[in-house]
């Protein structure tokens, strides 16, 4: 492996401050090295680093393949964030389709509890004392997937809304574990981009659309910060917001048609910058 694919894996391994307790060989066939099997709490998440080979193995919202390691959502409030953050990102999307009338699309991205990025949270929501959004996250798939209409859309989506923020607490959070969840998400995004987008022509639209979501989700989570939680950390914010803005570039449309001038690097470098602030 050269240097500077060593290096720029270093760098993209480092936003996953998540991934904690592994070992890795930096030296085996792929560069990643292998992850043992070990016994696991409940709360124990798994959190995919395989896609750092452009999707090749997995994908970044934990999905199952090669380079998994593995996280307490219970303990690890960056983490619990940044998985709640996904799941309002593939939602954030999935609405903004269906408002622009593209409903096939639209319920492609709809979660339902027994998806894989709800799957396992519910020991995680009790060991948290919340009590999650299931029952919630299943009435807007189904108003959406049975096309119930407008109004029961909206207020599915609403009340779902209320939920997730009930279970995410993120005013009681630090405004270090807010940008390090929001480095996460971004980190995830830039694994979706690079999938979805191939020298700047759409080849899976799904990742485009969910790097979209998870991006914007990112931008109003830095936006709902207290004034308590900005305490300390203002111009980090705002610089942070200054890069998630200039990401929107990315996305020209939420169904875009032809060329894309985008590239995921714009993504992990953002993601990069704001983990480093984050831990300074």
């Amino acid at each position: 492996m050269s240097n500077y694919s060593f290096e720029k894996r270093k760098i993209w391994l480092s936003v996953g401050t998540a991934l904690i307790a592994t070992s890795m060989t930096a030296t085996s066939a792929d560069g990643l090295g292998a992850f043992e099997s070990v016994s696991a709490p409940a709360t124990m998440i798994s959190v995919s680093t395989a896609t750092l080979n452009e999707g090749e193995g997995g994908e970044g919202e934990g999905g199952e393949g090669e380079g998994l390691a593995q996280t307490d959502l219970s303990s690890d409030n960056a983490a619990y964030l940044a998985r709640l953050g996904l799941i309002r990102g593939h939602l954030w999307v999935g609405i903004k389709l269906y408002q622009e009338g593209h409903i096939a699309m639209a319920k492609t991205h709809m979660k339902h509890p027994k998806d894989e990025l709800y799957a396992g949270l519910e020991p995680v929501f009790e060991a948290r004392g919340v009590e999650g959004f299931a029952k919630q996250l299943a009435a807007l798939a189904a108003a959406v997937n049975q096309e119930q209409g407008d109004e029961a859309v909206d207020n599915a989506y609403s009340e779902l809304l209320d939920a997730i923020d009930s279970s995410a607490r993120v005013e009681t959070m630090s405004a270090k574990e807010a940008l390090i969840s929001i480095s996460q998400m971004i980190r995830t995004a830039a694994d979706e981009y690079a999938i979805g987008v191939k020298k700047g022509s759409i080849v899976n639209v799904h990742e485009y659309q969910d790097a979209y979501g998870f991006t914007e989700i990112a931008i109003e989570r830095l936006e709902r910060l207290t004034t308590e939680q900005k305490e300390g950390a203002a111009e980090d914010i705002e610089r942070t917001k200054q890069l998630l803005l200039e990401l929107r570039a990315l996305w020209p449309k939420v169904n875009p048609d032809g060329y894309v001038d985008g590239d995921a690097a714009s993504l992990y470098g953002a993601a990069a910058r704001i983990e480093l602030m984050a831990l300074n």
